[in-house]
């Protein structure tokens, strides 16, 4: 398989990460900060308890993570024709970056030339980290490009279709799928929860949980 590079492989994660959004399979979780500080022996033990259940909790979202992006890569491997609608969605999303003022091919090319910049040691550390600058604000200017694409209708249209036959070819390669995915959403509300108690903590506003 050939090799991606980070231009492509950040707009087909893009892609991806969208059209499996409403399936559930993919997180993006907030991560409080360590016990610690000013806070009393009591409260810091609560609190590093807390932790301890919130850690577990990411440890358990990123195996649910890991087992659905394995059985959805293996779904489409099984079935060609949901590579090619994969691929359409994708071209799709580059097209209409293009319509919308930004040069995917361009923009690829910078990201290139700037990834090589950081992987040339002759560089000085200025130089490199005006290379690593640029190349944040050229994934800023992809990434504003793409959300504009993926936030039309005629996207979530084609994302959502492409969802449906995910998800079937997901289920003839593990009848339990749907479970996984309740599971799923479950730990990320509660994830999501726990987070939000600790900062509360954290910041002195909040009781624990029970």
């Amino acid at each position: 398989m050939p090799k991606l590079s980070l231009a492509s492989s950040f707009l087909r994660s893009g892609v991806l990460a969208a059209a499996l959004t409403t399936l559930g399979a993919t997180a993006s979780l907030a991560q409080p900060m360590s016990p610690g500080g000013g806070a009393g022996a009591a409260e810091e033990g609560k609190a590093a308890v807390l932790m301890q259940r919130l850690q577990e909790k990411r440890s358990r979202l990123d195996e649910l993570n890991e087992q659905l992006a394995a059985l959805q890569q293996r779904a489409i491997e099984d079935n060609p024709e949901l590579a090619r609608e994969r691929d359409a969605l994708q071209d799709f999303v580059e097209s209409g970056m293009n319509d919308a003022g930004y040069d995917v091919e361009e923009g690829r090319a910078r990201m290139e030339e700037l990834q090589a910049d950081l992987e040339n040691s002759s560089l000085s550390a200025t130089e490199q980290e005006e290379s690593r600058e640029a190349l944040r604000a050229e994934l800023g200017s992809m990434r504003e490009a793409q959300q504009q694409v993926m936030t039309g209708q005629d996207f979530k249209d084609k994302r959502n279709a492409l969802n449906e036959g995910v998800l079937a070819a997901m289920e003839e390669e593990d009848p339990e799928v749907r479970t996984l995915l309740a599971e799923l959403q479950r730990a990320q509300a509660e994830y999501q929860l726990m987070a939000q108690q600790i900062m509360q903590q954290q910041q002195g506003g909040a009781a624990p949980p029970q």
